[in-house]
């Protein structure tokens, strides 16, 4: 009785253990398929840039951080989007797929100026402008800290060719004829990579 037992038991617990094995090989596949990563920069990391239409505006505008909330500001006036810009270069890798562009700003013109936060890409080896894939903006509601997502405006998600093209975000400001601000605190990018890019990903080529 005690060996039929014991026997029972053996059989009983090869078969969890089989079981078990299984069902974490299934687990990993599943989580070898995709990868979501996360890419943050801080708002002083943003590059002011003067624009293609600024030719007649003079010197640019002192551009000021403010480290204890990380914000790079930049007092405009009289201008349209596109005059002034902070531009983020963005580094992600190759064959990612942007899903999302979330920034904090702050839109302190409460007449009728708002920022505007563009993504752009261009064949690296040329002196092209850039070509729009999505955007986001403030709107005229008062001005305040603002969260904006380009995925209301659609142009997402965005495959990363490293290989061809370079890509940033472009932050801009429509001030209209009253003193606005342009005021950046941080800017997140969420990204999904295919399971077949993992490999190089994790030897870090």
């Amino acid at each position: 009785m005690d060996r039929k037992w014991l026997f029972f038991t053996a059989i009983v617990a090869i078969a969890l253990l089989v079981a078990s094995a299984s069902q974490s090989v299934s687990s990993a596949g599943l989580a070898a398929n995709s990868l979501t990563g996360y890419y943050n920069l801080l708002g002083y990391e943003g590059i002011p840039t003067i624009g293609t239409g600024t030719a007649d505006l003079g010197s640019p505008p002192p551009v000021v951080d403010y480290v204890i909330t990380w914000c790079r500001y930049v007092n405009i006036t009289n201008t349209e989007w596109g005059d002034y810009l902070l531009n983020y270069p963005l580094h992600l890798p190759d064959g990612a797929n942007i899903s999302e562009v979330t920034l904090r700003v702050a839109d302190f013109d409460n007449v009728g100026g708002n920022i505007k936060a563009i993504l752009f890409r261009r064949p690296w080896n040329s002196r092209d402008l850039g070509t729009l894939l999505a955007y986001t903006q403030t709107f005229d509601d008062g001005g305040s800290d603002k969260v904006i997502n380009m995925s209301i405006f659609g142009g997402l998600p965005v495959n990363v060719a490293n290989q061809t093209y370079q890509y940033w975000v472009a932050v801009t400001s429509d001030a209209g004829a009253t003193p606005g601000q342009l005021c950046v605190y941080s800017l997140h990018v969420e990204y999904t990579i295919d399971g077949a890019f993992l490999p190089l990903i994790q030897k870090g080529y």
